[in-house]
């Protein structure tokens, strides 16, 4: 938690409120806890709490304030708190406050929500505003995703708080336990579940993510992050990570996808095209490379508009794609120009499948409303050598075997052997 989301946190209390930290610096206040002590709120950031006490009760708060750090129950308005505060003219003010303890990444904080004491009549409504804001926080956290737990290794006992059951999909009234959270990780996770476990207490903060699966089939991602609190206490805190991850995954399909097809693009195929030569040289294995083009796709172009060489393109890509195992992969290289790595893949059986998709494209007839168009390929095939010093070389046969084609009769398939 950062200084902006500690006023972030303050501002969302719609009446006076300070936060403080152990060395009883004040680290976020709000308008209203300025308006009281008749300051700023710039003024009063990084301020010693000192400054809001009237210089007589200054060393017997600061005790009173360690105190309450120390300790775990909150303080409600009315519970004998009330006393004097300092404004910034000197004059002192008679005021009332509620003190809550908050506890992040192995550090203490007080928050105080301040009240005009000398308004009796305000007394209600601050109450009701009170737990208004009380409300807002918690519902603050539930957009956020947050929960939390804390487990005392020493004793066993483990306690969470109510968002660990919603964020999961269990029971409210399911017992705290690790079991129950490990029991909805998934199975390929759970080495990375248990690490955090195993190693609670022995480094200061220690992060993982894994996938769960809800009682209603639904899968999440969980982050989740143990901290070692003071004396035997572990803390961890969860939150759910789905949104991120599939956002994240949808910026790194798109970074290795073409747009218009679908397929893989540039790329992506050097990066496999370089793992498949690797492969070949450590092991043997080998990989037929077929790469290919549209004949006279300009003319595609010309006489029906570029919305039908996009459908030529888009839908050829699908019959490619409807052909491969799930070990090929195919792509576009740019323009009209495309390329099928099939691993594991000898010549012969790379020329049978060139010869299919070559047929598969002659005979389909593109649409654009009631306008249908139909196309050919011509392509090239070649495979990695133990001559090849790199897998452009490799490449490069292909690009030539293709050449071949275009330079022929077209719609035909050529070998580089």
């Amino acid at each position: 938690m950062n200084a902006e989301d500690l006023k972030w946190m303050i501002n969302l209390i719609p009446d006076a409120a300070i936060l403080v930290n152990r060395s009883q610096n004040i680290v976020a206040a709000n308008l209203k806890a300025a308006g009281i002590f008749r300051t700023t709120v710039e003024d009063l950031l990084d301020a010693p709490l000192d400054i809001l006490i009237p210089e007589s009760s200054v060393g017997v708060h600061r005790n009173h304030v360690d105190s309450f750090l120390d300790q775990q129950k909150p303080r409600p308005m009315g519970a004998g708190l009330r006393l004097n505060g300092r404004r910034s003219d000197g004059s002192e003010v008679p005021i009332d406050i509620m003190l809550n303890r908050i506890r992040y990444e192995s550090a203490d904080y007080g928050i105080a929500i301040i009240r005009d004491d000398s308004e009796k009549a305000e007394i209600e409504i601050m109450k009701e505003k009170l737990q208004a804001a009380n409300a807002r926080l918690t519902r603050a956290q539930e957009v956020g995703g947050m929960a939390w737990w804390e487990h005392n290794p020493g004793t066993g006992q483990m306690l969470w708080s109510t968002m660990v059951s919603r964020m999961l999909g269990l029971q409210q009234d399911e017992p705290p336990s690790f079991r129950a959270i490990r029991n909805l990780c998934l199975a390929e996770d759970r080495e990375k579940l248990d690490s955090i476990r195993w190693h609670q207490g022995e480094t200061p903060r220690k992060t993982v993510c894994y996938r769960i699966r809800k009682k209603n089939g639904e899968i999440r991602w969980i982050e989740e992050t143990c901290h070692r609190e003071s004396g035997d206490v572990v803390m961890g805190v969860l939150r759910d990570i789905t949104a991120q991850k599939h956002l994240e995954e949808k910026l790194r399909k798109e970074s290795v996808t073409d747009e218009l097809t679908g397929l893989f693009n540039r790329k992506q195929f050097n990066r496999d095209l370089k793992s498949a030569y690797s492969a070949f040289v450590r092991s043997g294995i080998n990989s037929a490379i077929v790469t290919y083009d549209f004949d006279h796709f300009k003319n595609i172009n010309d006489v029906y508009g570029h919305a039908m060489g996009d459908e030529v393109l888009g839908q050829a890509a699908n019959l490619v794609r409807h052909q491969l195992r799930p070990s090929d992969h195919a792509y576009r290289l740019g323009g009209e120009e495309f390329a099928i790595l099939l691993r594991g893949t000898s010549i012969t059986n790379a020329r049978n499948f060139a010869e299919r998709i070559r047929e598969i494209i002659q005979a389909a007839r593109f649409r654009v409303g009631d306008v249908r168009a139909c196309a050919t390929i011509s392509l090239g095939i070649a495979e990695f050598r133990p001559s090849d010093s790199c897998f452009e070389d490799a490449l490069k046969r292909t690009d030539e075997a293709l050449y071949q084609s275009k330079a022929g009769k077209r719609n035909m398939v050529s070998i580089s052997e």
